[in-house]
């Protein structure tokens, strides 16, 4: 496993940021150089996603590593590979109003991948699903640096966990560089957009 932090300062109000953020949801092309095709496959409106992680200091076989729900109904029960979890510990709750399975070609090779969305929070969470031959997760956050000040720049974050099958460095190392440009067009795009509001206003 391979966890990796990109951060990058965004000169663009928060509102800004966010949605070319959410704009790369439903258009991944705009921001991804090697996408060729891309379609939605599922989608929930209205409802909320909740993920609950479980944290403590005691561990057992064979229980339960975190439960997620979509739209308050049981979905999955994911276990630790080791079947060594924490019990007795706190519960982490992560709520999110939509998310969606979309199918991404790349290279003549379609994948899919599971993104839930939190509004309020101003955070994706980006899952692969059935990869063959790595899982990913990322999370894309927008931070504002300063809650008075709506101009103060947003910390536009990217945390990466990555897995790839063995003999796969050459996919690390591509998947990585992929993510930078794709941070980076989203900053340029949010810093295009503010430019020409300032300009309007002006």
């Amino acid at each position: 496993m391979m966890a990796i932090t990109f951060r990058t300062w965004v000169r663009a109000e928060l509102e800004t940021v966010w949605s070319v953020v959410l704009d790369s949801v439903e258009n991944p092309q705009r921001y991804m150089s090697n996408v060729e095709a891309v379609r939605v496959l599922e989608r929930l409106e209205g409802g909320i996603t909740k993920e609950l992680k479980m944290r403590g200091m005691e561990s057992a076989p064979g229980r339960f590593d975190f439960f997620v729900f979509e739209r308050g109904t049981l979905k999955e029960i994911k276990n630790t590979e080791n079947d060594n979890v924490f019990v007795n510990g706190v519960f982490d709750s992560f709520v999110f109003e939509s998310s969606i399975i979309r199918e991404v070609t790349v290279r003549d090779e379609p994948y899919r991948e599971r993104i839930r969305i939190s509004n309020k929070e101003r955070k994706i969470h980006r899952e692969l699903i059935d990869h063959p031959t790595c899982s990913r997760k990322i999370i894309v956050k927008a931070v504002p640096s300063s809650v008075q000040n709506p101009m103060a720049p947003v910390d536009l974050q990217f945390f990466l966990e990555l897995e790839f099958m063995k003999g796969a460095k050459e996919g690390k190392e591509e998947m990585t560089a992929e993510l930078k440009k794709e941070q980076q067009r989203l900053k340029e795009k949010a810093e295009e957009l503010e430019t020409r509001a300032l300009w309007r206003e002006g």
